[in-house]
């Protein structure tokens, strides 16, 4: 089958119009900036955003009935627990007195 320009333009914006949408991959390690700054906030923020994107995901793939590995529903719930350490962690640096245990 030969594609003509057309067709791949069609078969593009199929695919961005498309409701469902690809995973997106992590940063790889090492791809960050190291110019010998401080860059720990935009590489948090970073893979924060690929980690919204991907739980945003994995919610929509999900049923409310599907039955889960008893592995993946540890790593969920061990992600999950971490996530929220951090987030009281830093609602604490930010807001001191404000968070609730």
């Amino acid at each position: 089958m030969k594609l003509t320009r057309e067709s791949l333009k069609e078969l593009i914006n199929e695919a961005i119009t498309k409701k469902e949408s690809l995973l997106l991959e992590m940063p790889e390690e090492g791809s960050h900036d190291n110019d010998g700054g401080s860059h720990e906030g935009k590489m948090a923020k970073k893979d924060l955003f690929h980690m919204a994107q991907k739980s945003q995901q994995l919610h929509d793939m999900l049923a409310d009935d599907e039955e889960l590995d008893p592995w993946v529903q540890a790593k969920v719930t061990k992600a999950a627990a971490m996530l929220s350490a951090v987030f009281d962690h830093m609602m604490y640096e930010k807001h001191p007195g404000h968070i609730k245990e």
